[in-house]
């Protein structure tokens, strides 16, 4: 990671050891650009996966499902994920309730305000190959900058640390001016689920209803005809297609129980072949995992798919639940 971002004492020591010899600089410059830049423009031949983009649009339903606000910070190759991330998320709630901020942006197209320095030479070496967004701001040479806020310095100008949250430098106070718009901008949109100590939400990519299956470790099994268990509950059941449908368990110490939580689907009817997606996420880590599976033939109220076990534990001497995942 030191040779692609051009940074950390092996660089620091070549600087103070040869600061005269200008073209060995420039040849070792031009290196690192060429390798950042020939990993940028085979991300334009080979984008994110169908699996990347339906992780990312699985988070998503479940924000807008809980009438999360969100707001997207993109720096450079993040920006390939972030356009079409917005594009769906505004889709299933409204513009209103996404808000983009892109930071060196290494896609000609964006989807909210950017930053970008003069001297990024890896977004300044694109234009050779395509179109960029335009220079925002000015930032000193290289030895002339700060280090920033990794105790680092990048001869490239295009580190997310060392150059845009670089507080040394006037393009940190601009992300963060876009960041604080977008924060004061963005809206809510209509809460439809809850929430919980872990969620467990599921999409699929097609028409035909799958069903989501809970069982507790208390015993209970929560799915279309019990939504509400004793730990968590169902609340968002989806018949048509694509899903999403949701579960969560409930953060109240009184109900959330220690053990295994079982997560299984079934095809209930009209599913044959669909994929269909879970994700687990807790409130304190966020997502823990994402799997997927192919669906067979209609089951009606069998789950013939063991897609998770969520083990919720609890330190005796702090008191603290934890989630785990296998």
């Amino acid at each position: 990671m030191e040779v692609m971002s051009g940074s950390g004492s092996w660089w620091d020591s070549i600087v103070n050891a040869v600061t005269g010899t200008a073209a060995l600089l420039d040849s070792l410059w031009d290196t690192l650009r060429a390798t950042m830049i020939q990993r940028l423009t085979s991300l334009f031949g080979n984008p994110p996966t169908a699996v990347n983009y339906a992780e990312h649009r699985l988070r998503i339903d479940n924000y807008v499902l809980e009438g999360k606000k969100m707001v997207f910070l993109a720096h450079s190759q993040g920006n390939l994920f972030v356009n079409p991330a917005a594009d769906y998320a505004r889709g299933k709630s409204s513009a209103a309730a996404v808000k983009v901020v892109h930071v060196a942006p290494a896609s000609p197209t964006l989807r909210g305000g950017h930053v970008l320095a003069d001297l990024d030479l890896v977004i300044n070496g694109l234009r050779a190959v395509g179109s960029v967004p335009p220079v925002t701001h000015s930032i000193p040479g290289y030895l002339l900058r700060p280090a920033g806020l990794n105790g680092q310095k990048d001869p490239l100008g295009h580190g997310l640390l060392e150059i845009y949250l670089n507080p040394a430098l006037n393009v940190s106070s601009a992300v963060r001016g876009l960041v604080q718009a977008a924060l004061n901008d963005v809206q809510a949109p209509p809460a439809q689920a809850t929430s919980g100590f872990f969620t467990a939400t599921v999409t699929w990519d097609g028409s035909g209803d799958v069903d989501t299956h809970v069982y507790e470790p208390g015993g209970a099994h929560v799915w279309y005809q019990q939504l509400t268990g004793q730990a968590g509950y169902l609340d968002h059941d989806n018949t048509v297609g694509f899903g999403p449908e949701h579960y969560y368990a409930s953060c109240e110490t009184s109900k959330l129980q220690v053990g295994t939580y079982a997560v299984k689907l079934a095809n209930y009817n009209a599913a044959d072949g669909r994929t269909a997606t879970v994700q687990i996420a807790s409130s304190k880590d966020g997502v823990l995992a994402t799997r997927s599976a192919v669906m067979g033939g209609a089951t009606r109220n069998t789950p013939t798919f063991q897609m998770f076990n969520v083990i919720v534990s609890k330190d005796p001497d702090t008191g603290e639940y934890k989630v785990d995942v296998q």
